[in-house]
This record gives C-alpha cells, structure tokens and sequence, in this order.
C-alpha cells in the first residue's frame, strides 16, 4: 500500500513551539503538540493533548524541536513529506508561499527589523528544522492576508522616499486568524468568501481587527509593526508619536527602554502593573469560571482595573466602528483568539453602549491557524 504523505507545521513563539501534523490528501489532523516556557524554568511538553512533563528545562527551540522529532519516532509510524513554517514578517517581498533554504532565509532576515519579537525565532526554527528533516519546507507568512490593502490604506503621510527606499508602510498581522474568521463566518453565513462584508476581531495578548470587502482586507488595525493599533496586553498601540520624543528628550530614557516599555510594560499591564486579563477582569467584578485569582484586592486594585478595562474596550470600539464606514454592509462582526473567542463578558461590553446605526450578527470562530497554513500549501 502507498504511504500516505503528511503534512507537518510549526508555529513557533518567542518562549514556545506549537505543531500539528495533517493528512496530505484529507487535510485531517493527525497529531498535535506544544512545547511551552522555552528558556525559562519548568517548561510545559503537551502532546496529542496530555501533558508529558511541567518540570524539564528546555533550553532552545532547537531542543523543542529535537524533541518533537523524537515523539514523531517513537510514538507515531508516519512519514512527514512536507514541512510547513509560520513566519511573522514577509515585508514586500514575501507575498505569497516561499521554498526555504538558506539563501530564502537569508532575504526573510532582511525583515527581522519590522518584527524584532518574532522572525528571528521563527528563522532560528525554521534553520534547525531543515538540519533536522532533509525534506521540502516552506514557509507562509502572517503578512499574506493583507496584500490586497491598496495604497490609501497601507501608506503612511511621510515622504514617499521612506516607502519607496525604506518599505515603511502598513503590513498587517495576524493573517492567518483573520483569514480563518473569514472562512469561519462563510460557512456560518452560507456565502462564498469573496460574497462576505465582516469586521474581524482577533483579540488576544496580541490584538487586531481588520475590514473585509467582499472577502478581502481593506483595513487593518496593525501597521509597521504589531506594537501599533489596539491597546493590548502589553502593548500601547496607537498613541502620539511625540511622546516617544519626549520620553527620550525629558525623562532621558534610552532608544531600547522607550522599546521596551511600548512593547512589554504598556496596554493593560500598563495600566494595573497585571499582565493577565482574567485577574484584571476579577478585581473589575466579573468571574471567571475555573480561574481562581492569587491578586489580593484593594480598592485602588479595583479602580485601576475597571480603568484599564474600560480603555481597552473603548479602543476596540472605536476601531469597530470606523470600520463600519469602510464597508457597503456588514454581514457580521467576528471574534477570534483567545479574548475574542473565550470571553463573552468582553463581547458584551463591546457592544454596550455603543451606538451601531443597526444590530449586527456576531460570529465566534475557533481558528485552526495550522490548518489554513496546511491548506494555503495545498492550494499552490
């Protein structure tokens, strides 16, 4: 009998590696796991959904990857035909499906910039892997979805030699989420995709929401980079460019403690010096099923978090609701990631006191970013 060929993918994050292996022909998936706390103490092994160790350090995303390779050995009797690998930023030059080799992921490198956070992860990965499996690997990249932006959306009011010299532009993030709603809310709205009028919201420790005309992206609210747009977990998102200047200028922060602070000490944390949402939510006065919270409340505790709820709803809202211009009709606002797609007390609050010229139908897709990355390789 002819051995069926299997897809495997990886989407690495900066302290994780997640992987899903798929049937070629079905596209049905096979296995699945994810190696979390990379580099940090008692780093998590799942596989097929049961955890294997909490205890062992995994130093590298090159011993994650060691070690996955050795489950597929002894715990599975397939043959992996193609490798498949998630890459943040594809800049201008990477639009479509790419062979990698070393000479790809040296002009991949060149982007490493536009995503300090994750390419150069998801090259180190992709590096290790091709030492590893002496098999044809690929890379897709999170900024696809958003080639169809046109210049009004994706240029920025500078110079136009920054862009031409430069690419600084808008690109977008989270693609393949976005992507996933939109085949989500067809089946949903039984319409074909390029029939479908949504506003997609992925929202998550990372967040963004995107227009989609008639079953492409016109709007994103990522930029450059995907610091910008929403207030998120960590992140600011959008805010006055001139207050970097003056927090260089007048509170003498360096270059790289300005990076750090927009990046890693901003958005909710920022605001309540708590970087989980459910404790925020908690102290706020909401419950959490099946999470019991260790932050000891006060009254000031409480206040910051009703604060910072506030700010972050109210961003999204106000995001929602210009995209609602942008767009002939809408058929649905959608909800992803694991905010979007696990909290309704946030659905809730987003559309509370908001003034929609209509009700509009509200859809909650459990994206299978993996599987649409399996099935975009398929398609080319």
């Amino acid at each position: 009998m002819k051995k069926l060929k299997y897809i495997l993918v990886l989407n690495s994050g900066s302290t994780s590696l997640k992987f899903k292996i798929f049937n070629y022909q079905s596209l049905k998936e096979i296995h699945s796991g994810l190696i979390e706390k990379i580099g940090l103490k008692k780093s998590i092994i799942e596989f097929d959904k049961t955890v294997i160790s909490k205890k062992k350090s995994i130093k590298s995303h090159q011993q994650a990857l060691k070690i996955i390779k050795e489950f597929l050995i002894k715990e599975t009797n397939i043959n992996i035909s193609l490798i498949v690998h998630r890459i943040v930023h594809g800049g201008v030059e990477f639009n479509k499906p790419v062979k990698l080799n070393q000479k790809t992921i040296n002009k991949i490198s060149k982007y490493n910039n536009l995503a300090p956070l994750h390419n150069p992860i998801n090259l180190k990965v992709a590096k290790y892997s091709l030492e590893l499996w002496p098999i044809k690997q690929v890379a897709v990249f999170d900024t696809m979805f958003f080639n169809t932006l046109t210049p009004v959306s994706y240029l920025y009011p500078l110079p136009l030699k920054y862009f031409k010299k430069y690419n600084i532009r808008k690109f977008g993030f989270h693609g393949f989420s976005h992507q996933g709603m939109l085949q989500g809310s067809a089946k949903v709205l039984k319409k074909k995709t390029n029939k479908c009028n949504l506003i997609t919201c992925h929202l998550g420790g990372g967040s963004s929401i995107s227009a989609i005309k008639n079953g492409q992206a016109i709007e994103t609210s990522m930029g450059f980079s995907p610091m910008s747009g929403l207030m998120m977990m960590t992140r600011a998102g959008d805010i006055d460019p001139a207050i970097t200047f003056y927090l260089k200028k007048h509170l003498k922060l360096s270059l790289s403690e300005i990076y750090g602070l927009l990046n890693h000490n901003s958005g909710l944390k920022g605001i309540t010096q708590i970087n989980d949402l459910r404790d925020i939510m908690i102290l706020a006065g909401y419950k959490i099923k099946g999470y019991k919270s260790n932050i000891k409340a006060n009254k000031e505790k409480k206040a910051l978090a009703k604060l910072a709820l506030d700010l972050f709803i109210y961003r999204i809202q106000r995001h929602i609701s210009s995209y609602i211009t942008l767009l002939p009709k809408v058929d649905a606002i959608v909800f992803s990631g694991g905010i979007g797609e696990r909290n309704s007390d946030i659905r809730n609050l987003i559309f509370k006191n908001i003034h929609f010229p209509k009700k509009y139908k509200k859809i909650i897709v459990k994206c299978n970013e993996e599987k649409i990355m399996a099935e975009l390789i398929k398609k080319t």
